[in-house]
């Protein structure tokens, strides 16, 4: 006897639920390098402008009505809106060499993360400050690198890129309302920014079958 519809909803919504399981345990060996990339970010904004207090901290805009959240509307909150994938970097080796042998490894993914940066101080000529004080440090420092970001905060010691970009990055009257609509907050000073790139490895070496023999096939007439 075939099955009901019923049982075949509750069994595609069981292995849904099965494969979203194994999809958030891959992703969540990201999340860290993800984090310290937009820490570090806020750390460089903060030495920069030598403040007693951080100037920009990272944590979620969507909660800044929260009087329990503990994020301050005199700072700028770093909150992270999306992540994209860098699809120009998408088609890199499988294999690598590891102890002169040859080894299988799913490609590094490459990542952009745009970011918003927003004040919700209680003046708004305040507010508008901040906001453009975000703007002159970017203005004046764009690209990081090893060289250029020494110590205290230093470049990501997990980071598997060499440079990370900062570019404004400008939306449309109706994609902030549909930002801000996602957020479920009203508008308040803000500035987004897309930050390229961050690379994610987090898959084990496999061992790649030895080539003992080639044959080569040639058709003759």
């Amino acid at each position: 006897m075939g099955w009901s519809i019923f049982a075949f909803a509750n069994a595609l919504l069981a292995w849904l639920a099965y494969e979203l399981a194994v999809c958030v345990w891959a992703l969540n060996s990201c999340f860290p390098m993800i984090a310290e990339t937009i820490q570090f970010i806020c750390d460089e904004i903060n030495d920069y402008y030598n403040m007693p207090q951080p100037f920009v901290a990272m944590s979620n805009v969507a909660h800044l009505e929260d009087a329990n959240s503990g994020i301050s509307k005199e700072n700028v909150i770093a909150t992270l809106v999306n992540i994209e994938e860098e699809k120009t970097l998408k088609n890199g080796s499988h294999y690598v060499i590891d102890d002169d042998k040859l080894k299988k490894r799913n490609p590094t993914i490459f990542l952009n993360l745009y970011v918003l940066f927003t004040c919700g101080h209680g003046v708004h000529y305040d507010a508008l400050k901040n906001i453009t004080k975000v703007i002159k440090f970017f203005q004046r420092k764009s690209v990081f690198t090893t060289e250029n970001s020494p110590p205290p905060n230093g470049f990501p010691a997990d980071a598997l890129v060499s440079k990370i970009i900062v570019d404004l990055f400008t939306l449309n009257f109706e994609q902030i309302n549909h930002l801000w609509g996602v957020l479920g907050g009203k508008y308040t000073p803000s500035v987004l920014y897309k930050i390229r790139i961050v690379a994610i490895q987090d898959s084990a070496l496999q061992d790649s079958p030895e080539i003992k023999e080639i044959e080569a096939n040639a058709n003759q007439n």
